[in-house]
């Protein structure tokens, strides 16, 4: 496991899972519609190549942010229970998610 720099409380979170390399005609369908992770649990998309759009909701699922990120401007790390969802990508998008968790353990 990956420790992430970044201190969160006691703990520093750990990458316990990472999905496989996903284009724009292998993305999931449920990623293009709102949802969020559980408490407790960060995700971190990482883009390889081309581009994608993501839009930031508020409880209500109202959009609060929308940005374009790229290989040079990546997403900021999700928080837990954060509601998202890909807007658009570009067609020669490719990307990886990781989740992470809160450990205490060094």
């Amino acid at each position: 496991m990956n420790a992430v720099k970044q201190n969160y409380g006691d703990g520093k979170l750990v990458c316990y899972k990472t999905l496989p390399i996903w284009n724009v005609k292998t993305l999931p369908k449920s990623f293009k519609e709102c949802h969020n992770t559980k408490e407790g649990v960060w995700a971190k998309l990482k883009i390889l190549s081309g581009s994608l759009v993501m839009e930031f909701l508020n409880d209500k699922k109202e959009i609060e942010k929308e940005t374009e990120y790229s290989v040079v401007h990546q997403p900021e790390m999700i928080k837990p229970r954060q509601y998202h969802k890909i807007a658009s990508c570009s067609e020669d998008m490719t990307c990886q998610l990781s989740f992470y968790t809160v450990s205490s353990n060094d």
